[in-house]
């Protein structure tokens, strides 16, 4: 299962600070400011001065807790155990990226401070799905300061149309956060081999779903079924009644209409508008239906409909993660009735 990390501006890159061609991922990632240097102080606690905390027994002296901070700023950006391995900066994971795939790197983001940091690289040939609806494999590494994410390596398929991104639920290849580590020839081509096939089956489903029409009504009807209707509110003794609370109708509401809004756009580029009993009707496909859904969830209900930093990185880690509940759903409804997966 694939999953879409948020772009939040319409056929804008917005997730990921994108570069206008491929190059070294070190250059890139100097671009992005990611090549800062960190340095591990100890945790300590205050009895009128300060005092690091330490440990007993086995680890007697060394800190039980120490900080992750900025260099060039003193921004902490995590809390760690005393036996946390340390790297120095992000330049590790640059130097690993640019011997796997070299100068292919595109992209390269930092979210807050410095806490976590993805970079994409390009590894195959574009796939036209048709009508100029073009798939690119990629990977994307990502590592973090915080703890919150293992430097790890995931396959990506870019679709072109409107810079969307669908990431693996599963790193290919994940690596201990030390200073170094010597990629192999079969580390290489295990995620190589993995990532393109990983395109290829998105664009056998493509076009499997993109043969199979897709109305305007039928659209409505499975947002419905991938945001069902609030529970209705039970009284006293616990009977229902015919009463909903109004902010999770607003909710609803607000899912139903970002989802409608991505359908409307997907069919004005692929799809075809159809006159039907005297009105006119838009005639998409599963494919285009399946993508208004999920990049909806991603560009506007994991991103809390806000276009800012946060919010993107909030939308990132729900699709590494594989918090995408509603692109799940729609998927498995359109697959039921008849579009393979």
């Amino acid at each position: 299962m694939m999953e879409r990390i948020d772009n939040t501006n319409w056929r804008a890159h917005d997730m990921l600070s994108s570069q206008n061609s491929e190059s070294n991922a070190l250059t890139v990632m100097e671009k992005a400011d990611a090549l800062f240097d960190v340095y591990y102080p100890p945790a300590s606690w205050s009895d009128g001065g300060h005092s690091p905390v330490v440990s007993k027994g086995k680890n007697a002296g060394v800190p039980l807790y120490k900080w992750v901070v900025r260099a060039d700023n003193n921004e902490p950006l995590g809390l760690h155990s005393g036996t946390f391995p340390e790297s120095g900066s992000y330049r590790h994971v640059g130097e690993m990226a640019e011997q796997m795939f070299p100068n292919s790197t595109t992209s390269c983001t930092l979210f807050g401070n410095g806490e976590r940091m993805a970079l994409t690289q390009n590894i195959g040939d574009k796939i036209d799905l048709g009508q100029g609806d073009v798939i690119q494999p990629s990977i994307m590494w990502i590592s973090s300061f915080n703890g919150q994410w293992s430097t790890s390596v995931y396959d990506l398929v870019g679709r072109l149309f409107c810079a969307n991104q669908l990431v693996g639920q599963t790193p290919l290849l994940s690596v201990k956060h030390t200073l170094n580590h010597d990629i192999t020839f079969q580390q290489r081509t295990h995620v190589l081999n993995h990532a393109i096939a990983n395109a290829e089956s998105i664009s056998r489903m493509a076009r499997v779903m993109k043969d199979q029409a897709y109305t305007d009504g039928q659209f409505a009807s499975l947002i419905k079924f991938v945001v069902p209707h609030p529970k209705f509110i039970k009284d006293k003794d616990g009977y229902e009644t015919d009463k909903i609370h109004a902010r999770a109708e607003k909710t609803m509401l607000a899912r139903r209409e970002a989802m409608t809004v991505k359908w409307r756009e997907e069919c004005e580029e692929f799809g075809n508008i159809a006159q039907v009993n005297d009105m006119w009707r838009w005639h998409g496909n599963k494919w285009l239906a399946y993508n208004a859904v999920q990049g909806a969830e991603q560009h506007s209900i994991n991103a809390k409909f806000l276009s800012t930093s946060a919010a993107r990185e909030q939308s990132l880690t729900k699709a590494v993660n594989g918090k995408t509940p509603y692109a799940e759903r729609a998927l498995k409804e359109l697959s039921y009735h008849g579009a393979a997966a």
